[in-house]
């Protein structure tokens, strides 16, 4: 056996304490906008007036964003402190932190649940479910894994970039790939404008969202520019400005503005400027010496730290809820329907979100740290 000791003694340590408040935000924003979405299944009417389909999108790019934001800062900080980036590290950490619930809820989802065909199937197993998702094959209870996909594909590649030496060379090269996802869209939108046929293409490339984990990417790279600065960026104190608390009130401000936008239209790209004002949000809390703004709670942190259940798992709770409440709560008002609904579903997804983090999660990442050279 290795001594701990000696593992612990040659790892660096890099603490954001407020990044599990993110995650949390995120992980309630998914499980609020399907509680919406998924009521009409059972007949439940929505709550009148307020339109939050869109939120679950807003709670997916914003994970996405910090996901693209923190693997790329671990990643600088591991070359930083050990020359070279260890690749079978990498993909032994994503490994053992994704796969487990992941196939668990493939398996479980394909054997118990209607809809779902061997060709959805085979796609799931090969990381290609947002591919199923977009061909409409995912039965809905558990399609939340299409996002999986999608992240499993940006780390096949994103880590190689890394094996530039400059930090200056590596922020072009995201930039670069940033402009080449936004070109292959753009083309894909003309096509489909004369050519219908596109429409599954169209899909793929909006659920293939590469680019808002690029953007979370490039702004973890001016940010730990900031702190090792590595090379002269023009607009480098431009981008140091964010953290004055004028800047923070109004990024708060113009996200807040755009996110009702959001919501309330269907804005074409509309999750490029999510993650970007996401990103930008995101560094802001990670200084929280100069941050105005602290999502540091002791019960945020723990929805924060279970939040991968919450998000794989949710639906399985929440259409169990939808089914009770149709079948037996139906004759009562509207508020105290929804009091029910969004109660009994919240505590019923922590709950089952909690017994798999402790009761399955735990041992896989107890073996991950195994990998880590950068502990969080």
């Amino acid at each position: 056996m290795p001594n701990t000791a000696v593992l612990e003694k040659n790892k660096t340590k890099v603490f954001f304490p407020n990044l599990n408040g993110v995650r949390a935000l995120a992980a309630l924003m998914v499980v609020v906008s399907h509680i919406e979405l998924h009521k009409t299944i059972f007949n439940l009417n929505r709550i009148p007036g307020v339109d939050l389909l869109n939120f679950g999108k807003t709670g997916v790019t914003i994970f996405f964003a910090l996901s693209g934001f923190l693997i790329t800062y671990l990643l600088l900080e591991e070359k930083r402190n050990f020359t070279t980036v260890n690749f079978k590290g990498f993909y032994m950490r994503r490994l053992l932190r994704i796969w487990p619930l992941y196939f668990l809820v493939v398996f479980i989802g394909f054997s118990f649940f209607p809809g779902g065909s061997t060709s959805a199937f085979w796609l799931s197993v090969l990381f290609l479910p947002n591919l199923a998702f977009c061909l409409q094959m995912l039965p809905s209870i558990f399609d939340p894994i299409w996002s999986i996909g999608t992240e499993e594909q940006f780390y096949i590649f994103h880590p190689h970039f890394f094996r530039l030496e400059k930090l200056q060379h590596i922020f072009y090269a995201l930039l670069i790939f940033i402009l080449f996802i936004w070109g292959l869209q753009l083309t894909v939108d003309h096509l489909l404008q004369h050519h219908p046929m596109y429409s599954s293409l169209h899909q793929l490339m909006y659920y293939s969202r590469f680019d808002n984990m690029m953007i979370g990417a490039a702004i973890a790279v001016l940010y730990y520019n900031t702190k090792h600065p590595e090379f002269d960026f023009k607009f480098q104190n431009t981008f140091n400005s964010i953290f004055k608390k004028w800047f923070q009130v109004t990024l708060l401000i113009v996200f807040a503005a755009y996110l009702v936008l959001y919501l309330c239209y269907d804005i074409p790209h509309g999750d490029v400027l999510i993650a970007l004002l996401a990103s930008l949000l995101i560094v802001n809390l990670c200084e929280t010496k100069t941050s105005i703004y602290s999502l540091q709670h002791k019960y945020v942190n723990y929805i924060g730290q279970i939040s991968y259940g919450i998000y794989l798992l949710h639906k399985f709770v929440l259409f169990l809820v939808l089914y009770l409440v149709q079948k037996y709560f139906t004759q009562g008002s509207m508020i105290f329907e929804n009091v029910i609904i969004y109660g009994a579903t919240i505590t019923g997804v922590i709950a089952l979100a909690s017994a798999s983090y402790y009761g399955y999660e735990k041992p896989f990442l107890r073996i991950k740290k195994r990998f880590q050279k950068i502990t969080q």
